[in-house]
């Protein structure tokens, strides 16, 4: 059981002040400086309780001077300074403590997830039900956890109907428009200037390339199948990431620097965008982006330029390995949403009618709603009501 944050004690110094904070009889101290103090004050006049904007002009203060009066309360759970000008600031020891715990503080996608391959158990994927997860937030909430950890969720029993697709979507965001539309359908009749609407194979790959900003979210819903093969195909992009870093470690390394152009032309538009296959953020693995199919062209110095093609060559290979491929047979009413930033994903070539709905949603919407449904430490005001300026 989780218990409250308390106060243990203080110390002022010239610069700041020492917070001893227990949590889970476990206790640390903290340092803030007189400045942060004040900047990050809750109260109504320096910090907006609807709008959770700060209306203090941070860099029109003076110094701040040391604090006259601090005072801890009863309960241990809240600290109230006093300054020389009789303004008086308080902050619980939840905030507190949630600030300095700067690593992974916003970051909902962070680790651990699990990484998978062909041998993982299915029951590891998250399948929900399209009623629950329209009705009840718990389901919601799984789904995007399973989103999260493995990097799909697979919705049962959708409406035939792209209106349901969108229904589903917008449960956690509104829809990314893009150069196929809000909500767009996928037939092998030649409609879009892409292979997906084509009956062809299409090898496993990461969606936007070509956008500055890649889908962070997609979905396909079947809608229609009467076709022979057509099997969706999804790969862990960052089982991939692991597989070459061990066992590659040079091939890693080129694809992580080298930035690959991608393009779209076509449809009335013409995309160019370009980044590492393996995108890093504060040392960790944010993104992959890999798409063969629209690869722009460009050119390195020899021997890097043959450097490159080798290393993505290997990545190409491990991602049609069937050992690293997770294969769904999708029909009518099975609907998946996945992690475009994590998973590759492809489709067998097919011989008949297949009926596909997609929808994309940006990854900072995800995260949000992820953020939305969990306990949310740093929105202290949430409870306030709205006034009105």
């Amino acid at each position: 059981m989780t218990t409250a944050n308390t106060i243990i004690n203080t110390q002022s110094t010239t610069e700041g002040l020492k917070v001893k904070i227990e949590r889970n009889g476990n206790s640390k101290e903290h340092f803030f400086s007189w400045l942060w103090l004040v900047d990050h004050s809750q109260e109504q006049e320096c910090f907006h309780p609807y709008a959770k904007q700060r209306l203090l002009e941070t860099f029109a203060l003076e110094l701040p001077t040391v604090a006259t009066g601090i005072e801890i309360s009863e309960d241990l759970q809240r600290l109230t300074l006093t300054w020389p000008t009789g303004k008086v600031i308080n902050y619980t020891a939840d905030y507190l403590q949630t600030v300095t715990q700067s690593n992974g503080l916003y970051d909902v996608i962070k680790q651990p997830v699990t990484l998978w391959d062909a041998n993982t158990d299915r029951k590891l994927f998250c399948q929900v039900d399209h009623q629950d997860y329209l009705h009840d937030d718990e389901v919601l909430l799984k789904a995007l956890h399973g989103i999260r950890e493995m990097g799909v969720a697979i919705i049962r029993d959708v409406p035939l109907k792209i209106s349901a697709a969108r229904e589903v979507m917008e449960r956690i965001s509104y829809i990314r428009s893009s150069i196929f539309g809000e909500m767009w359908q996928l037939k092998s009749d030649g409609k879009i200037a892409d292979t997906g609407s084509t009956p062809l194979d299409i090898s496993p790959h990461s969606d936007g390339t070509y956008s500055h900003d890649a889908p962070g979210v997609m979905s396909l819903l079947c809608i229609d199948y009467d076709a022979k093969g057509g099997d969706n195909v999804l790969v862990d992009g960052f089982k991939i990431a692991q597989l070459m870093k061990l066992n590659h470690p040079e091939a890693y390394e080129l694809l992580s620097h080298v930035e690959i152009p991608g393009q779209y032309i076509g449809d009335g538009a013409y995309l160019v965008a370009q980044r590492p296959v393996f995108h890093h953020k504060n040392g960790r693995l944010l993104q992959v982006s890999f798409n063969n199919h629209d690869r722009a062209p460009f050119i390195l110095p020899e021997p890097q330029m043959s450097q490159v093609y080798e290393a993505l060559k290997i990545f190409d290979r491990l991602s049609k390995d069937v050992s690293n491929q997770f294969t769904l047979a999708m029909r009518p009413g099975d609907m998946i949403i996945f992690d475009n930033w994590r998973l590759l994903h492809g489709r067998k070539a097919f011989e008949g009618q297949r009926h596909m709905a997609g929808s994309y949603i940006n990854r900072e919407d995800f995260e949000s709603r992820l953020r939305m449904l969990q306990p949310r430490p740093l929105d202290m005001l949430v409870n306030r009501e709205r006034i009105d300026v």
